[in-house]
């Protein structure tokens, strides 16, 4: 086996730079693809187009099991305030949540493979997958058939919330699920200065918000987590006019589907019986987007061998699970699989600012250990039997 440690520090740089002055939204990552298909055919690896901006790659060792490796590609609707050299050419993208960075280290990842490919006891697959920041592109690519062979997938996410050089690999629940919910109330509307002869939508929506908070402080279990989120509120027309309509937005965050599932028949009950109270109606639309990111307790101990054998035991650390959704999600439920997080900062505020904040940066020095632990994990999936 080729050693793994031969430097990759300024191909995978550039690289990261590359994707980070080239930002494109969901769904609209041509140059990112045209870019990550270049790289492919300069390395040798065969690729097929999915999903019209993603990329999937190939590298087929020995007989064996196969083990899939995923990065996302997608920039974000923000406006960069970071004076680098590498700074977003494109008014209003920007990479803000570190996918320029995971491709690079995919891609970096696929050059170790890609040399060590005759000593692989099985084949890799190699996912570029489009729109994660919208969730609309996974359905459609897991639909394709693509994990029908797949033994475990694995994927990185940069975070600022931990030093550069650590990485955090647990298993159970990692990211929240997230499902979201429009809620219309409708009443009778009437004029402002006679209530009593209307029914006011906005009083009963605005009950409503703070009744639905109840579902996480009184109904269920302390130990677990869930958020219930109203991010927006419409309603009225005019100051003298009772509103006739209140159309809340929201979101529900847990960790479990059990959890879930009890929000979501808790939230149902509380807003009809609020509407009720206020004689007024209420019209649910529920949708269920994304299930919890749950890592596998087998892959979790492949990956933390990963980890201790490029980078020592020392590189493991703790981090809380996150209220924040991933589309990994949908992978992990079609084959088991791990989602780590990997450290990027170096101590300075420059590196402190959180995903999707117009000033976040990462320390480049992270992405070489990245390349290494995309690759590393693989190798030792595909040489682990239990």
């Amino acid at each position: 086996m080729n050693d793994l440690s031969f430097e990759l520090g300024t191909y995978v740089t550039e690289l990261r730079r590359y994707f980070h002055q080239n930002p494109e939204l969901s769904l609209n990552e041509y140059n990112t693809n045209k870019k990550i298909i270049q790289e492919l055919e300069s390395i040798g690896v065969p690729y097929y187009t999915i999903c019209k901006t993603g990329v999937v790659a190939t590298i087929q060792g020995k007989p064996g099991k196969t083990v899939a490796l995923r990065a996302d590609i997608d920039a974000l609707p923000i406006e960069e305030k970071n004076d680098i050299s590498y700074k977003s050419k494109t008014k209003g993208l920007m990479h803000a949540c570190g996918h320029d960075a995971h491709t690079a280290m995919l891609l970096g990842a696929v050059k170790i493979l890609n040399e060590n490919k005759d000593n692989i006891n099985g084949s890799i697959k190699i996912i570029f997958q489009p729109a994660e920041e919208t969730g609309e592109a996974t359905q459609d690519i897991v639909a394709t058939g693509i994990l029908n062979n797949v033994d475990s997938i694995f994927a990185i996410h940069v975070i600022t919330d931990l030093p550069t050089g650590k990485i955090s690999i647990e298993s159970g629940p990692r990211m929240a699920g997230v499902d979201d919910f429009t809620i219309t109330i409708t009443g009778s509307g009437g004029h402002g200065a006679l209530p009593h002869l209307g029914t006011d939508a906005i009083v009963a929506a605005s009950n409503l918000v703070v009744n639905l908070q109840e579902i996480i402080s009184r109904e269920i279990n302390p130990l677990d987590s869930a958020v219930i989120t109203i991010g927006k509120f419409d309603a009225g027309v005019k100051a003298n006019i009772l509103a006739s309509k209140a159309v809340l937005y929201g979101c529900l965050r847990s960790f479990s589907v059990d959890t879930r599932d009890y929000c979501k028949q808790a939230l149902l009950r509380i807003a009809t019986n609020t509407a009720q109270m206020y004689n007024t109606s209420a019209t649910i639309n529920y949708t269920k987007s994304l299930l919890p990111v749950i890592n596998d307790i087998y892959c979790s101990e492949i990956a933390k061998k990963a980890v201790k054998k490029i980078a020592g035991e020392q590189a493991l650390t703790l981090k809380p699970k996150m209220t924040a959704s991933e589309d990994f999600s949908r992978y992990l439920e079609q084959v088991p699989g791990v989602f780590a997080f990997l450290g990027v900062c170096d101590g300075t505020p420059n590196t402190s600012y959180p995903l999707h904040h117009d000033c976040f940066q990462i320390d480049e020095k992270a992405l070489q250990l990245g390349s290494k632990l995309y690759a590393q994990y693989a190798l030792q999936f595909l040489s682990n039997t239990k």
